[in-house]
C-alpha cells in the first residue's frame, strides 16, 4: 500500500481475488504500477501462457499520439509510427535516450506551439558512426523538422529513412506514393507549412467573434468549434489550413449502421437468382482481366 503512495498511484481497477499474489508467475502488480506511469511509450511483458494458440512475447507500446479529425491523419500519424519501428529493427538503430531527456521532451511539447517554437532532445547517432567520435551516445536538441527530415552529415531524419526502407524491400508504386502523401502531412506540420488541429482550432476560437480574449469560451463559440471539427471530419468543411489539398471524402451514412443477420431462410428461387446474378458478375470480371492479359492493355501482343 505504501509503494502505490510513494512510486506512482492507486490502481484504478483491481479484484479482491487479485490482490495477492506471486509475483514470479504473476505480472498484475507490475502491471498496476508501470501502466500508470508511461507517457510515451509501454513496455509490455508477455501475457500468461495459454494452452492453444501462438505465445506472444514482449512488447513495446506507443502511447503518445492524440487522436486526430479525419482518417487521412489518423492514417498518416499511425503509418508513420509503424514504419518507424519496421525501420529501427531493419537497420538495427538505436533510439534510446536518459528518461531525463524524454521527461524534459515531455514538458516542452505541451507548451503552445511547441512543435515550431520548442527543439527536443534526440539521439545523435542512431548507429555507430563510420567515423571515431567522442560520444558516440550523445544527444542533442532538434526542431520536429530536423528530426523528421535531418540534420547535418550526422542525422539523416526519420522519413529519409522510412523511404530508403520502403525501397530496400520494394514497396510498390501505388503503395509509396500513399506513403508520400503522409510523410509529406507531416512534414508540412513540422515546418509550419500546415497548421496542427492545436493551432487550427485556437485560430478558430480567437477569430469568433463571441470570443473576449479572456480565455472564457462561451457555449457558442465552443458550439462553432465542435462542429466545425465535425464538418472536417465527415468531409462536409474544406480545411486547407490543416490538410493542404488533400481533399476528405463526404462520409457515408446510408451503410452506418448494424444490420443485424436474417433469421429466414431464403427461398429456392431468390437463392437461385442471387446465385446466377453474382456468378455472371465475377465471370465478366474474370474474362475481362484474362483478355487483359492475353491481348496486352491496349488489345496488341501477349504479354510476356
Amino acid at each position: 500500500g505504501e509503494m502505490w503512495g510513494d512510486v506512482g498511484r492507486d490502481p484504478l481497477v483491481i479484484m479482491k481475488s487479485r490482490l495477492r499474489l506471486d509475483d514470479a508467475t504473476e505480472t498484475d502488480h507490475f502491471e498496476n504500477l508501470q501502466g500508470t506511469n508511461w507517457q510515451t511509450v509501454r513496455w509490455k511483458p508477455p501475457p500468461r501462457a495459454t494452452a492453444c494458440g501462438p505465445q506472444v512475447g514482449w512488447r513495446v507500446e506507443f502511447r503518445s499520439m492524440e487522436v486526430q479529425l479525419t482518417d487521412f491523419e489518423n492514417a498518416a500519424f499511425t503509418t508513420f509510427v509503424v514504419l518507424v519501428s519496421r525501420v529501427i529493427l531493419a537497420f538495427d538503430l538505436n533510439l534510446y535516450l536518459p528518461l531525463t531527456k524524454v521527461d524534459e521532451n515531455m514538458r516542452r511539447a505541451h507548451l503552445r506551439d511547441a512543435v515550431l517554437q520548442q527543439r527536443f532532445w534526440f539521439r545523435k547517432h542512431m548507429a555507430p558512426p563510420e567515423e571515431p567520435v567522442d560520444d558516440p551516445d550523445a544527444c542533442e536538441e532538434m526542431s520536429v523538422l530536423e528530426i523528421l527530415t535531418g540534420k547535418g552529415d550526422h542525422f539523416p531524419g526519420l522519413i529519409p529513412l522510412i523511404f530508403a526502407y520502403l525501397e530496400a524491400i520494394q514497396c510498390d508504386p501505388e503503395t509509396l506514393e500513399l506513403m508520400r502523401s503522409y510523410m509529406d502531412l507531416l512534414r508540412r506540420r513540422a515546418s509550419g507549412q500546415l497548421a496542427t488541429a492545436a493551432r487550427w482550432m485556437r485560430a478558430r476560437v480567437a477569430a469568433h467573434p463571441s470570443y473576449r480574449g479572456d480565455s472564457r469560451v462561451p457555449d457558442d463559440v465552443a458550439y462553432d468549434l465542435v462542429k466545425a471539427c465535425a464538418d472536417v471530419a465527415e468531409g462536409r468543411l474544406r480545411a486547407s489550413e490543416l490538410l493542404g489539398e488533400q481533399p476528405i471524402p463526404p462520409l457515408r451514412t446510408d451503410d452506418a449502421y448494424y444490420v443485424p443477420l436474417m433469421r429466414r431462410t431464403i427461398a429456392r428461387g431468390e437463392r437461385a437468382s442471387l446465385l446466377r446474378a453474382y456468378a455472371a458478375r465475377y465471370s465478366a470480371e474474370r474474362d475481362g482481366y484474362e483478355g487483359e492479359v492475353e491481348g496486352g492493355p491496349g488489345g496488341g501482343e501477349s504479354l510476356p
